[in-house]
C-alpha cells in the first residue's frame, strides 16, 4: 500500500512540475509568437519542399492546408489541394506534350487552340478518377500566444501519387476521342498527327 501511495505522490509531483514548466514556457512567449508543439510523424519529410515530381513510374503531387482549427479537416483539405495541384500539373504537362506533337502541322491558331484545350481537359479529367494513391501525410500543431493564454492551429500536408501509366492511358484516351470528335479537316489533321507521334 505504501508503494502505491508513494508512486501516486511521485506521479502527482511530476505532473505538477511539467504543468508549471509549460506555463512558464507560455509566459516566456511574446504576444503573437508561434511555436510548433507537435509533429506527426516526428520529423519533417523531405518531400515537403517538392510540389511536383516525376519519380520512376510515379507522378507525385504535394498539397497543403494552413491554420486549420481541426486536424482531420485540415488533412482532408490538404488532400483536396494535392488533387487540384495534380490536375494543374497534368494540364501543363499535357499541353506541352500535345503542342510538341503537333508542331509543324499547317492549321490555324484557332484550330490549334481549340484542339489543345479539348485534349488537355479530357486528359486531366481521366487522370483525376483513376489511380490516385496517398504517399505521405504530415501534420504540425502550432501554439500561438494570445492575450488570454494560447490558441492552437494545424498545418497539414499530403503527398499523392498517380502512376505514369495512368497518365499515359488518359492521354491516349484523349487522343482517340479527339480523332472521333474532330469536326473539320484541321481538327482531324491535328488529332491524327498527335496520336501518331504520341503513340506508346
Amino acid at each position: 500500500m505504501r508503494t502505491v501511495c508513494a508512486l501516486l505522490v511521485a506521479l502527482g509531483v511530476v505532473a505538477l512540475m511539467s504543468g508549471c514548466a509549460s506555463k512558464r514556457e507560455i509566459a516566456d512567449m511574446s504576444l503573437g509568437e508561434e511555436q510548433v508543439v507537435e509533429r506527426i510523424p516526428d520529423s519533417t519529410p523531405e518531400w515537403l519542399d517538392t510540389p511536383y515530381e516525376e519519380s520512376g513510374k510515379q507522378l507525385l503531387f504535394k498539397g497543403e492546408a494552413a491554420r486549420g482549427s481541426d486536424a482531420s479537416l485540415c488533412l482532408r483539405q490538404s488532400k483536396a489541394n494535392a488533387v487540384q495541384n495534380l490536375v494543374e500539373a497534368v494540364k501543363i504537362k499535357g499541353r506541352s506534350e500535345f503542342s510538341e506533337a503537333v508542331r509543324g502541322v499547317n492549321v490555324s491558331e484557332e484550330a490549334l487552340g481549340r484542339y489543345l484545350d479539348s485534349v488537355v481537359a479530357w486528359t486531366s479529367e481521366n487522370v483525376q478518377v483513376s489511380g490516385i494513391v496517398t504517399q505521405g501525410e504530415y501534420r504540425e500543431k502550432v501554439q500561438v500566444r494570445t492575450y488570454e493564454g494560447v490558441n492552437y492551429y494545424y498545418n497539414c500536408y499530403s503527398r499523392l501519387s498517380v502512376p505514369v501509366e495512368s497518365y499515359l492511358r488518359a492521354r491516349q484516351e484523349a487522343l482517340s476521342r479527339a480523332v472521333v470528335e474532330a469536326q473539320n479537316d484541321e481538327a482531324k489533321a491535328l488529332a491524327l498527327e498527335a496520336k501518331a507521334r504520341l503513340a506508346p
